[in-house]
């Protein structure tokens, strides 16, 4: 079984190992990582597309060399060119994000006019003054200039309309030590990487223990949709 797992991995379906090797290879021709790696997901998505016609073939009683026939080797077949199409397209658009990001600090994508809040106002006062009439999602908490901790949205549901009125910042904020925060010189593509591992929408911009700034999920979008080129290769 490894035996064939091994050999099943060197097939050049970008992103498989064999398909890695086949970017290498086009890195080193092209001297350009997203050409390289656009072509190896085209490459990558013709191995699944004829894994998938194959798989459909096999269902309907063709018999295939080496795969045979029958329903359940197809059906598997089948899943398998889905699996590795979508694993090409995914691994190509990181890439195409990587690329535009690159370089790019988060000082130049990050919202400075950032509300903030005391930890001493209750949620009633932050729902009334600030998330009404706001688009904001989340608001960085300042003691004394002092950053220590983040609101959400997702904090206030958490907390039943009738307590609003006598439950404090305080008691339902995330503490900063439990916040991810990127300063305003490191890669926009590091900072993305936290963002979609917190599975959160903004992180906070800190420099030298002081708040600077926002960065949101939806200012990186923004400018990845600014910076597209109409020429860049793409599905």
């Amino acid at each position: 079984i490894n035996v064939l797992l091994g050999i099943f991995n060197m097939i050049p379906g970008f992103p498989l190992d064999g398909g890695r090797v086949v970017r290498s290879i086009f890195w080193a021709i092209t001297k350009n990582f997203t050409r390289a790696t656009h072509w190896a997901a085209r490459l990558g998505q013709l191995v699944a597309w004829t894994l998938i016609i194959t798989g459909i073939a096999m269902v309907f009683g063709i018999q295939i060399p080496i795969f045979g026939t029958g329903v359940v080797g197809g059906i598997w077949l089948v899943f398998i060119g889905w699996f590795l199409n979508n694993a090409a397209l995914q691994s190509y658009r990181q890439a195409v994000v990587s690329d535009l990001l690159e370089g790019i600090p988060v000082s130049r994508l990050m919202y400075r006019d950032t509300p903030t809040v005391s930890p001493d106002i209750t949620i009633d006062q932050l729902v009334d003054h600030y998330v009404m009439g706001s688009e904001e999602r989340a608001f960085p908490v300042l003691d004394d200039e002092r950053l220590v901790g983040l609101v959400c949205l997702s904090d206030i549901r958490k907390v039943a309309r009738p307590e609003w009125r006598s439950t404090l910042v305080n008691d339902i904020l995330t503490p900063i030590d439990q916040v991810d925060v990127v300063r305003p010189n490191e890669d926009a593509s590091e900072a993305l990487v936290k963002l979609s591992r917190r599975d959160v929408r903004q992180l906070p911009v800190v420099e030298n223990g002081q708040l600077i700034g926002l960065l949101r999920r939806n200012d990186i979008i923004r400018w990845l949709q600014l910076q597209s080129d109409a020429e860049r290769p793409g599905f």
